[in-house]
């Protein structure tokens, strides 16, 4: 039997392409605050409740996700920007033990909160102690980086083909849970600073997380249902099944947002 082939090295220059996307989307949303929140609230309005003294009010203007999902999307849409830029070699395997201990302990306090933070919703009570927005964005944010770590060995050991992937876990030392933490630190520092001029960046951004990671999902779903998955060479190939996962998410948005309307209307709900 022949020897396995390492991971094929990529492009430098390449490599950075998903921050040029970040970029321009930053620069649109500062120059076109008001039309960039738009289409994100859109977003915003299909996935998360978006009660207001949830959600972080910047210039005047509510974020178009609650506290929590602004840290979970936000932080999971920087975590796999950098692996795509700092780690280009596409890890398969998912975070390694003992490391994955630090972030099923990220998720277990994302779900502790968000549990604790319902019951006072649901019966005006406090269960353990008082839910704060910073609580729910520094929980939202651990849960977002440990997302983002098992997204891209899913993603990677779904698409391209074996000779192009590493058997590396995408999380394997503490160095790596660090970065992760700094990583959600980062989104927490930025959302908590709160300058009006950054509404839509944060806006965008964490819009574009959700958007990208229901895109991810569709994409291998198109990936199964061709049976292509497993057998990508390079992003050229990818451009269709991504564009047809982007299509495919952009129209369950729609149904949802006319879904949640009808029913707001129609059940009188207040948000």
């Amino acid at each position: 039997m022949s020897a396995r082939r390492p991971a094929r090295p990529t492009t430098p220059a390449l490599n950075y392409w998903p921050l040029a996307v970040l970029a321009v989307v930053a620069a649109l949303a500062l120059a076109l605050p008001g039309q960039v929140g738009e289409l994100a609230n859109t977003v915003g309005y299909a996935v998360c409740h978006r009660i207001p003294d949830r959600s972080f009010i910047i210039g005047g203007a509510q974020l178009p996700l609650c506290a929590r999902d602004t840290g979970m999307f936000t932080a999971a849409l920087a975590t796999i920007t950098v692996y795509m830029v700092v780690e280009p070699r596409r890890f398969a395997n998912f975070p390694r033990f003992p490391y994955a201990f630090a972030l099923i302990g990220l998720f277990l306090a994302w779900g502790f909160d968000g549990f604790n933070s319902y019951m006072l919703l649901a019966t005006r009570q406090e269960l353990l102690y008082t839910p704060q927005n910073w609580l729910r964005l520094v929980t939202g944010a651990g849960m977002g980086v440990s997302l983002g770590a098992c997204v891209v060995a899913l993603f990677n050991s779904a698409v391209w083909k074996l000779e192009l992937i590493s058997t590396q876990a995408s999380v394997s030392s503490w160095r790596e849970v660090g970065r992760l933490l700094l990583i959600a630190a980062g989104v927490v520092a930025v959302t908590l600073w709160q300058p009006a001029f950054l509404y839509g960046p944060l806006a965008a951004l964490s819009a574009l997380g959700a958007f990208g990671l229901l895109t991810i999902v569709n994409t291998l779903f198109v990936l199964l249902a061709t049976k292509r998955q497993s057998a990508m060479d390079s992003w050229r190939q990818l451009q269709w099944p991504i564009a047809i996962g982007a299509f495919l998410t952009f129209n369950e948005i729609m149904l949802i947002v006319i879904a949640r309307q009808a029913l707001t209307a129609s059940l009188g709900l207040p948000f």
